[in-house]
């Protein structure tokens, strides 16, 4: 998948029945797997925006994946129009599949405003280039026992890096902040900042639970593993662009319950905080 087939993706259209605030989507022809989490967060976020006043930006997201998303089946989502203030918008996005509900989504939009600005000094190096790091999905792969799951095959306008990646032979317990950067490997030919907040939405579902097999010495691509997604939160701080570098880092303060909950700020190449996430993710462990 091309850029161009990944817009296409997370374009949605209106209802072709003629439905107000309702609109459909698609995943990729070729997939097989279960409907990605990360396409349902930017088409529902596509869908919402739709409905807001021009102007207003992403805010913040908080979602749920109900159930897992059938590939080969259109994606109805019916916007509901919470609020709309002076300064804020809210969006309540329910997803369907063959009348069943399969995600939900709420979504706030703002208007840019000035007010106070704060932000953490976050290190990055002078002259750092994310290009000379190792591949993510490299790394993954040497420590995994299933060296021919789908994910490494899976063709994407994506880089993955991992600064400072330890060894992944052999495995050993792996804690504290990692640091993964990102970007759309091609041009995206908009400066629309819901678009850019889509795609960086698309992008933070890729990796943002690997991280809670880590501690246990395990990965989601080992044989018997996996991670379902169960809930997913976004703030968008300013609008940053989804092909420059971004770094995502990730940490998972506990695992309990057969459930694992990881987070992390979204930075530029520049050390500027500009987002966060936060994901709790469903274990599947032999």
């Amino acid at each position: 998948m091309d850029l161009t087939e990944l817009l296409d993706v997370l374009t949605v259209e209106p209802d072709p029945e003629g439905a107000a605030d309702v609109f459909v989507g698609h995943s990729p022809a070729d997939r097989d797997r279960p409907v990605y989490g990360g396409q349902f967060l930017a088409q529902a976020l596509r869908a919402a925006g739709a409905t807001v006043e021009p102007g207003r930006r992403p805010h913040s997201l908080h979602a749920y994946f109900v159930r897992s998303g059938a590939p080969k089946t259109p994606i109805r989502y019916e916007v509901t129009r919470v609020r709309d203030g002076r300064s804020f918008s809210h969006r309540s996005v329910v997803a369907t599949q063959d009348g069943r509900e399969v995600f939900r989504q709420i979504q706030s939009f703002q208007v840019p405003t000035e007010g106070l600005v704060h932000s953490e000094p976050f290190p990055i190096a002078p002259g750092f280039d994310p290009a000379g790091e190792i591949g993510y999905r490299d790394w993954v792969r040497e420590a995994s026992t299933h060296h021919d799951h789908p994910w490494f095959g899976e063709q994407m306008p994506l880089d993955l890096r991992f600064e400072a990646a330890p060894p992944a032979q052999p495995r050993a317990p792996l804690g504290g902040v990692l640091r993964i950067w990102m970007r759309i490997t091609e041009t995206v030919p908009s400066d629309d900042p819901t678009l850019h907040a889509a795609l960086l939405a698309w992008m933070s579902d890729k990796t943002i639970s690997d991280v809670v097999l880590y501690p246990h010495a395990r990965s989601w691509t080992d044989v018997g593993h996996d991670i379902l997604s169960l809930d997913h939160a976004m703030w968008f701080y300013e609008p940053a662009r989804a092909d420059d570098w971004m770094l995502f880092t990730h940490e998972t303060p506990a695992t309990t319950g057969g459930r694992g909950l990881a987070r992390g700020d979204l930075v530029t190449l520049g050390g500027r905080r500009v987002g966060a996430v936060a994901q709790e993710a469903l274990l599947v462990t032999p």
